[in-house]
């Protein structure tokens, strides 16, 4: 049987509990229960070749940082706020040095790349791939808030309540920007489903 949400969190919280008082196994525990979303969160944000390294700095910044942990939100909610703030750090300095923010199209990670196939033939493939390719430009073309919201909940399988602890935003905001994307990429998407 498998823990309720709230169970894990008061979990969670006896976990931070015990990292704080030093405790090496529980915080390990607490990055092994947290590290998928936390991945994903980076991944959305900075790409595949960054996520493993900025996932890594998260944990680090929380582990420095545990004792500011108070508690109001759900430590992986607190969690995801750190690795977003991460990125867009890292995001700036890209920007400030002026590389080049890759969208991760075509890399073998993108969860929008691991379509099922079954056993599809090259052309099958290929227009998957256009799929692909077509939703994933469609999706850069949403205002950044849009963009960002659609992406925790559905690459990084964020609830909406925590989007919107994550971000600082109501969950009416959430609920309202979501529908806004989905149904805008519905609209430019046309026959591609």
């Amino acid at each position: 049987m498998t823990p309720a949400r709230d169970d894990l969190s008061q979990d969670d919280g006896l976990l931070w509990q015990r990292a704080c008082d030093g405790e090496e196994a529980a915080f390990a525990e607490l990055v092994r229960r947290h590290q998928r979303r936390v991945w994903l969160v980076c991944r959305q944000y900075v790409g595949g070749d960054e996520a493993d390294s900025a996932t890594q700095d998260t944990f680090l910044k929380a582990f420095r940082r545990l004792s500011s942990f108070d508690g109001r939100a759900r430590f992986g909610t607190w969690l995801v706020r750190i690795a977003i703030n991460t990125c867009l750090d890292r995001l700036r300095r890209r920007k400030r040095w002026g590389q080049r923010v890759d969208n991760g199209v075509g890399d073998e990670d993108d969860p929008l790349t691991r379509m099922p196939d079954g056993a599809a033939n090259p052309e099958e493939r290929a227009m998957q791939r256009q799929a692909v390719a077509r939703l994933a430009s469609c999706e850069e073309g949403l205002p950044a808030r849009q963009r960002e919201i659609f992406r925790l909940r559905f690459y990084a399988e964020m609830e909406l309540d925590e989007i919107a602890d994550s971000l600082g935003v109501h969950v009416g905001t959430v609920k309202t920007q979501l529908h806004r994307a989905v149904h805008r990429l519905r609209r430019e998407l046309g026959e591609i489903r």
